[in-house]
């Protein structure tokens, strides 16, 4: 199951078309194509706006999340030093080891 809305590819004509059922196909050929390491990566890269290339030999073939889609993204949990579970991109470095954000002012 995929794990972002609204990627869509452009056509020969320069118009896009959405992906709908062969979302993970097109996902799949971004990482082969589009020069990431991984999935995880090309759903970053796609979220933040950036094409993909999702053919090697076609100037024109390439992703992109349809504008003003919110892409859903799985967030992956770790557990700080201070204890608690919180998304990865929050977690804080502090004297102790790794914080949250509530705990790190304390």
């Amino acid at each position: 199951m995929t794990k972002i809305d609204g990627l869509q590819y452009k056509l020969s004509n320069g118009e896009w078309a959405d992906c709908d059922d062969r979302t993970d196909e097109f996902l799949a050929a971004c990482v082969r194509n589009g020069g990431v390491e991984n999935e995880a990566d090309a759903i970053t890269k796609l979220a933040a706006g950036k094409k993909l290339r999702n053919w090697p030999d076609d100037w024109n073939s390439v992703c992109r999340v349809k504008p003003g889609a919110i892409p859903m993204v799985e967030s992956e949990m770790v557990e700080c030093d201070c204890g608690h579970t919180i998304e990865k991109l929050s977690v804080m470095n502090a004297s102790i080891g790794t914080s949250c954000p509530d705990c790190y002012s304390d």
